[in-house]
């Protein structure tokens, strides 16, 4: 290969990564709002870990426990039912090193409010270490503090 073509396929290969992550954020999403908590889990590693909460005190490692730790928000943190909800994931930054990477985001939690009004119920910040296992990028750890609460 010559400089010209290493550098063009490395330059690709950039491009590929961020948008593999792009699309990991965009199942995060999907999964968690059709209450798919099973696959909501396989997106992170094998020694994945979920952070929550204001404090922190929301936290679980590896996927079966990322698994029972959503599934049992249902009716308190999370709608019980899909479609009652939607998180919005915005400015995204993502920084490339190798089979690593790291992310941020704004997180805005949306439900369905009286007479079917969206209401926007809180609102936080993703801080993400990503990390490609078996060829697929997956969450090493993503930590979700609640910035403004609910009301």
């Amino acid at each position: 290969m010559t400089d010209d073509s290493e550098a063009l396929a490395a330059r690709l290969a950039r491009l590929e990564d961020l948008e593999a992550i792009r699309r990991l954020f965009q199942d995060y999403r999907r999964s968690l709002d059709s209450k798919d908590f099973r696959a909501y889990a396989d997106l992170f590693a094998q020694d994945g870990e979920f952070i929550a909460g204001s404090d922190g005190s929301i936290h679980a490692k590896g996927r079966d426990a990322i698994f029972a730790l959503v599934d049992g928000m249902r009716g308190s943190l999370l709608t019980d039912q899909s479609g009652d909800d939607v998180h919005v994931a915005v400015n995204d930054r993502i920084d490339l090193d190798g089979d690593r990477a790291t992310a941020t985001s704004t997180w805005v939690y949306v439900v369905r409010g009286d007479g079917d009004v969206p209401d926007v119920s809180k609102v936080g910040r993703y801080s993400d270490l990503l990390t490609r296992e078996d060829g697929r990028w997956k969450f090493l750890r993503r930590e979700a503090p609640c910035d403004i609460p609910a009301v």
